[in-house]
């Protein structure tokens, strides 16, 4: 929750709230009616110990409409109506309240439905309407009151009758998403689980037809993907609001939806991804935004709602532990970033609320640390510390390194499922040490290894999630062939760390025919590497003839068969067509890197490191110069452009290594370390970097020698590892998969245990 930003009146004009009298009261709000067009309410005080009827409020505060891709031109368009000084005078016992337009909205749609004969909601007789709203029930500018109402808020929605969720006035999709997940929900999940329909796609009534499915347009599929993109359904505090209260209903605009209906259609829906084993509404994910499934908040909202009412027996992974709660709301958002912990308290049992109280005066980085503590004391586990993200992206500076920043709505746990287990059996429990202050955390661990090349720094490009990292084919060049320490062929070994050697669903080890579509996947890579160096000849071209700027550079491509030519060229003219396999791993294989300076970028450059590898391998797991020619001329993917320049690469059969490939690389790159091993850490590990192993950790960590932003120069490196000592701070950058050492193979070579403080 956020407090509204202060109303310039005269506090004579202003509603004054007056203290609640017991530890068990809350106001209610009640409608009036209209004077002079302004909406009159009333607050009254009820106390939950009596049992009283009343309704509650699920909603957000700000701007509630879809955002992303085809959504953004709309939810900017209107977001001056919800800032925080965009405000409806409201009267309350002839006083004012000034309340955000996404709440007037819903109190005017609420007057209109109660006054129709047919209402939806059903009230008592002896009973008026009165419902709970946070923005107004609670004394927002009372931190006292806030944070022990904040409290509370989990037996308000026990107690609440039902519980009204508001996703905001209607808009152009309202109605056909309406129809979509009618359509859907009274569709029989077996048959369009057993359909050849993909969801959120555009396909022919013909589909529908055979498979028995009423048909769903193109812009039914559009319509429904704005109405799961609205802002509520990634809310921190609705996953309380849904869990605990009895019943619900929605409110979109002047359209009612049954939530079990709404629940029906999402997992009908999700059924059906979970056999093409990806999910397509990721379309309508922008290139920053984490990619999961639209309709999987509401699955998951109903699947908690489930354990929490007995009618299905949890896993025990998914039970509703404060552990877990984190993890698996991680992707919704709060405006006070200390409520992605105190919006789980009323989710919490008693005994953990008395450790961890609710205080808004407490620093966001004391909160998280102390959470981050917590969790690794009570479950015993260091899973919070595969959290930790990158630091050149975290929003709560300065905090401790060892800290995940959970105002971020994502993080990539790369190895924490239970399938790995670098330490080795023997030390599969977390040895937590006394630290100094609440900013240290003291562990056990072994300082295994130090990285001396990693990959390109990845970037914010708007394409980043299909553009080539030349710098693959550098570091996999550098491996021994086959790869010492499991004998697996190096392009096997360079695809399975690029998705941790795991499916989309974090099944270990990714299986064999992956090393298929990844070389698939490199090659629509490829294609769409030249056609940004085609537009780039282009631009320069014409920037030439208009301005005599300078052309185009000589290595830059028209296209794919132009790259492809001069490539040809270059490794005639070298003679590397003269050498044998032995002597192209002897001259071309060996530190420094191959063509790895930023004048080597061009596609051209990329396209000889590929014939490298492809002459040193049998059956290799990246294309050679033929498969690629082949490829141009028959595809299996598909490039698409959303709206701007937005590329999207679709393959229409098997998406399976593209969906765990992205799950896992993003925010992360390729490092090779001292003693020939090949990883997948933070984007923002260096050269230096130490891979520590962690008693009760399930993967290895990156770690930096000193405090956060300490800087240790490579030339200090061997100096550091003469003074090492017991006592030596240093700083967690991020987890990692290194490919050879994920299942205690490290313990054979020399593990031993040493304390490490991290700052």
């Amino acid at each position: 929750m956020r407090s509204p930003t202060a109303v310039t009146a005269d506090d004579h004009q202003r509603y004054q709230y007056k203290p609640l009298p017991t530890g068990t009261s809350i106001r209610v709000l009640q409608i009036k009616g209209v004077q002079e067009g302004k909406l009159c309410i009333s607050l009254e005080l009820i106390d939950l110990a009596d049992d009283p009827f009343f309704y509650a409020l699920s909603y957000t505060w700000g701007n509630p409409h879809a955002n992303g891709v085809d959504f953004t031109e709309h939810f900017n368009a209107v977001s001056g109506e919800y800032t925080s000084e965009s405000k409806t005078e409201t009267v309350c016992h002839g006083k004012s309240i000034y309340i955000q337009t996404n709440l007037a909205d819903f109190l005017q749609e609420l007057q209109s439905s109660l006054e129709q004969q047919d209402s939806p909601f059903q009230i008592p007789r002896s009973h008026e309407f009165r419902i709970w709203v946070d923005a107004v029930c609670i004394n927002q500018d009372d931190l006292e009151e806030r944070a022990f109402q904040v409290q509370m808020m989990g037996d308000v929605y026990r107690k609440a009758a039902r519980t009204i969720i508001w996703l905001g006035r209607g808009d152009q999709y309202t109605t056909d998403a309406v129809e979509a997940i009618s359509k859907l929900a009274a569709c029989p999940q077996d048959v369009f689980v057993q359909s050849n329909i993909t969801p959120f796609r555009q396909q022919e009534p013909d589909v529908y037809t055979a498979s028995g499915v009423p048909y769903i347009s193109w812009m039914e599929w559009c319509s429904l993907a704005a109405f799961f993109k609205r802002q509520w359904f990634s809310r921190l505090w609705i996953v309380q609001e849904v869990i605990l209260s009895r019943e619900l209903s929605l409110m979109c605009g002047s359209h009612q939806i049954c939530w079990e209906v709404l629940v029906t259609a999402a997992r009908t829906v999700e059924a059906r991804c979970k056999v093409l084993g990806f999910s397509p509404s990721t379309l309508f994910m922008q290139a920053h935004e984490i990619a999961v499934a639209l309709e999987h908040n509401t699955v998951q909202l109903a699947r908690w709602r489930d354990f929490y009412y007995g009618t299905s027996a949890p896993e025990p992974q998914t039970r509703m532990t404060f552990e877990n709660l984190i993890y698996d709301t991680w992707i919704f958002s709060a405006t006070d970033p200390r409520d992605k912990v105190y919006g789980m308290f009323g989710l919490m049992k008693t005994d953990l609320k008395a450790k961890m109280a609710v205080d808004y005066t407490s620093p966001v980085e004391l909160v998280y640390a102390l959470t981050t503590k917590h969790m690794i004391d009570h479950y015993s586990s260091l899973q919070i510390l595969s959290c930790v993200q990158d630091a050149s992206i975290r929003r709560i500076k300065p905090s401790p390194s060892w800290t995940p920043d959970l105002s971020l709505p994502y993080f990539n746990m790369m190895c924490s499922n239970g399938f790995f287990c670098a330490a080795g059996l023997e030390n599969k429990t977390p040895q937590l040490l006394p630290s100094s202050s609440w900013d240290r955390l003291k562990l056990k661990g072994c300082l295994f290894d130090t990285i001396v090349e990693t990959g390109n720094d990845r970037t914010n490009h708007v394409n980043s999630s299909v553009l080539l990292d030349p710098s693959w084919f550098e570091l996999c060049m550098l491996l021994s062939q086959p790869y010492q320490h499991t004998g697996e062929p190096r392009t096997e070994v360079l695809w399975r760390t690029l998705c941790a050697n795991q499916t989309s669903e974090s099944v270990v080890p990714a299986p064999k025919d992956y090393g298929i579509l990844f070389k698939e996947l490199l090659s629509a890579m490829i294609m769409v590497r030249a056609e940004i160096e085609s537009e780039a000849y282009a631009e320069d071209q014409a920037k030439q003839e208009a301005r005599g700027d300078p052309g185009p550079p000589p290595d830059c491509c028209t296209g794919f068969m132009d790259a492809l030519g001069k490539a040809k060229e270059k490794w005639t003219f070298a003679e590397f067509d003269t050498l044998g396999r032995e002597e192209i791993l002897r001259h071309l294989c060996q530190r420094p890197r191959f063509l790895s300076s930023d004048r080597h970028g061009w596609l051209i450059y990329t396209l000889t490191k590929l014939q490298i590898l492809a002459s040193t391998e049998d059956n290799p797991n990246t294309p050679n110069w033929e498969e690629l020619e082949q490829f141009f001329y028959n595809p299996t993917y598909v490039m698409r452009r959303k709206k701007g320049h937005d590329i999207v690469l679709v393959r229409q059969n098997d998406e399976r290594f593209s969906a765990s490939f992205h799950k896992r690389y993003g925010k992360h790159k390729l490092f090779l370390t001292e003693k020939g091993y090949l990883g997948l850490g933070p984007a923002s590990a260096k050269v230096g970097d130490v891979v520590a192993i962690l008693a009760g950790a399930e993967g290895p960590f990156i770690l930096r020698h000193g405090h956060p932003g300490c800087d240790i120069g490579e030339e200090n490196q061997e100096e550091r590892k003469e003074k090492e000592g017991e006592n030596e701070v240093m700083s967690l950058v991020g987890q990692a998969y290194v490919h050879g050492i994920m299942n205690g193979e490290a313990v054979e070579e020399g593990f031993k245990l040493r304390e490490i403080e991290l700052a």
